[in-house]
């Protein structure tokens, strides 16, 4: 008998800010939502969570301030004996064929900051930043600035 593969779902709060000069991703609380015998209803319970989160621009004291946005994940896992549920592929295989995770044993991802409006504006405060370091700009402008 074949084992049964469920769909796991998390939810990620993430954050999008300046570090020094570099720009970083940081994950700041995740939420195990519940799994699903079938893709379909993991993916809508994915969508679903990322309708009731909406990103938000966060100003700081120094810096360009940063963005709070949301993403969620859909994996697909199959139950092993040892090791309990691991991320596996369409047919149940939890390796490739260099013995790492299957590159689609995420089903779904989705991310509400992919070409919205805080990601333009973020970028536009990054990019005056840039050119307030390289002393090419008196002064830069904040996200707040640019949503404006």
């Amino acid at each position: 008998m074949d084992k049964e593969i469920r769909y796991f779902v998390n939810g990620y709060e993430m954050l999008l800010y300046l570090s020094g000069d570099r720009e970083e991703h940081k994950s700041v609380d995740c939420f195990e939502l519940q799994d699903f015998e079938s893709e379909e209803k993991a993916v809508a319970a994915a969508r679903e969570f990322i309708k009731e989160h909406k990103n938000a621009v966060n100003d700081q004291k120094h810096g360009i301030g940063s963005v709070t946005y949301w993403t969620a994940e859909v994996t697909r896992c199959i139950e092993d004996e040892d090791f309990g549920w691991l991320p596996c592929d369409a047919d149940g295989a939890t390796e490739d064929g260099h013995g790492l995770v299957p590159a689609d044993a995420t089903a779904e991802y989705i991310c509400t900051l992919d070409g919205s409006r805080e990601e333009r504006a973020f970028q536009r405060a990054k990019y005056s930043y840039y050119d307030f370091l390289d002393y090419k700009d008196d002064c830069y402008t904040t996200v707040s600035g640019y949503m404006n």
